[in-house]
């Protein structure tokens, strides 16, 4: 829905304090709920599912991704940026919806065996013919979803996730993993958990039951929001290179380790960054007038990401291990290396939030599409390259293209802001020194803990090296934490 959120921030109307507020407290809620669905549902399902089953489903859900980057950067977008909205504008916009979905549809359908064949999947094609559905159920859903949005009903879209994913997850998903359904335990858990969530939205945003199909509304669709479109498939492009890649060359095995482990990731970046994103963006998107305000909230923001995805980022990559045993179990530590290496890139991962942030709240669709288009070459040429040494490599030529991703975007924020380089770099070597010093803690440490078993030194060491981090953000000096992280640790701290 990233496409919905920036249109969002620079929408038809604003809501009041108290209405923002609470449609913020209904997002977090939403979101903390299904971070945690998803932690326990992905410790079950992977006990019960095999790395090959896992990634049998990834071709399926690069296409249903791609149905919803058709649909949220077009048709979405057009609902929350329409100058006015009636009745017959939802007509046309559903219409005009399940039509492309429709063809997208029959698309997929012709073409899976051709997709099957690429993949060298047995079977796949029966996947994404049943697949096919869910992109019917998208089509509408992204048109309720952005209704709600525009009139700022957020709490009727947390209700309706709240609900829809326990349904598709622990209702249908676990007990059919459990009876040996296999990939299709997660596709019909997928089916299900859309269904639910779509009548849902679609009751709140009553949605009219006849639809109109024009032709004059796709043309004004094509010419509005082109670059919102295109930005939302380069971005889909960008995402799933590197399983295309991994797929075709590598197998299953490979396949369903790696998508794994940008799961993980994934987790980790859906709890921190993208709720900081939804702030950041309408923020920006009032500052559009620059000056002092926008630049000092800009270094303010990223005094505070940098160094603590920096620590977060070293701690995962420390307790790799651990993670996975914990999370996906025994039969997954092939996946250990490829976690570390994506969870390196933590900092870029999430710290190109707050830099996106300022370019999508000044409105910078142009420039957004040539990042993302950028970015694609990179993921795709650097799996290509790095597919010889396996997923690993494939991980490792991730995190390099995400890097660049991230320099990109901030280089182009400092510039638009007039934002301090000297300040930005120095930001990111306290971050980096933090680190360094989290990690020579724990080698350090390691040694005592040697003669424990797996699971009590793994304890022991998680607990020193968090109170090893709250010591050294307390008291260490202002050239190694910078004052406005310390004072919003302090502050913190006073108020628990």
């Amino acid at each position: 829905m990233a496409g919905l959120e920036a249109a969002a921030a620079g929408g038809v109307r604003r809501p009041g304090r108290q209405s923002a507020a609470g449609g913020l407290a209904w997002l977090v809620a939403g979101r903390s709920s299904n971070i945690a669905l998803s932690i326990v549902t992905t410790a079950i399902l992977s006990r019960f599912l095999t790395p090959q089953q896992f990634g049998q489903l990834v071709p399926v859900m690069i296409v249903i991704s791609l149905s919803m980057a058709v649909f949220d950067g077009t048709f979405g977008v057009g609902i929350i940026r329409s100058p006015k909205l009636d009745r017959e504008r939802v007509r046309i916009a559903l219409g005009n919806c399940l039509l492309v979905a429709v063809i997208l549809a029959g698309a997929l359908v012709a073409t899976s065996p051709l997709i099957e064949r690429f993949f060298h999947f047995d079977r796949l094609a029966e996947l994404i013919a049943a697949a096919t559905s869910v992109i019917l159920l998208r089509a509408v859903f992204v048109i309720a979803c952005a209704v709600l949005q525009r009139e700022r009903r957020y709490k009727a879209i947390s209700l309706a996730s709240l609900v829809a994913a326990p349904c598709g997850s622990l209702l249908v998903s676990v007990p059919l993993a459990i009876s040996g359904c296999g990939a299709w335990s997660l596709l019909l858990g997928t089916i299900a958990m859309s269904a639910v969530e779509t009548a849902i939205v679609s009751r709140k945003a009553r949605l009219p039951w006849r639809v109109t199909i024009s032709r004059a509304g796709l043309s004004e669709l094509g010419a509005t929001e082109g670059f919102f479109a295109l930005n939302q498939l380069l971005n889909w492009a960008a995402l799933s290179s590197t399983s295309l890649v991994a797929g075709h060359f590598l197998g299953l095995a490979q396949l369903g380790y790696y998508s794994r482990s940008w799961r993980l990731l994934d987790i980790a970046v859906s709890a921190t960054s993208g709720p900081m994103q939804r702030v950041l963006v309408p923020i920006f998107a009032g500052l559009q007038d620059g000056g002092s305000a926008a630049r000092a909230t800009f270094e303010r923001a990223l005094a505070v990401a940098v160094p603590l995805f920096a620590v977060a980022g070293t701690f995962s990559c420390l307790h790799a291990e651990a993670i996975v045993r914990a999370l996906l179990g025994k039969q997954w530590l092939a996946a250990i290396p490829l976690v570390q290496i994506l969870f390196s890139a933590l900092v870029a991962r999430c710290g190109y939030k707050v830099s996106e942030s300022v370019l999508v709240g000044f409105g910078r669709a142009r420039s957004a599409a040539l990042r993302q288009f950028v970015y694609l070459v990179a993921l795709a040429s650097g799996a290509l390259i790095a597919v010889r040494w396996q997923s690993a490599g494939v991980a490792l030529s991730t995190s390099i293209a995400v890097w660049l991703f991230y320099a990109l975007s901030l280089g182009q924020a400092v510039r638009l802001l007039h934002a301090s380089l000297s300040r930005t770099i120095m930001i990111h070597a306290r971050a980096a020194a933090l680190a360094g010093a989290l990690l020579l803690f724990h080698v350090l440490a390691a040694v005592a803990v040697a003669r424990l078993s797996y699971w009590s030194g793994e304890m022991v060491m998680a607990i020193a090296d968090a109170l090893f981090l709250g010591f050294v953000l307390f008291t260490a000096p202002s050239w190694l934490v910078d004052s406005v992280l310390r004072a919003l640790i302090r502050q913190r701290g006073r108020a628990i």
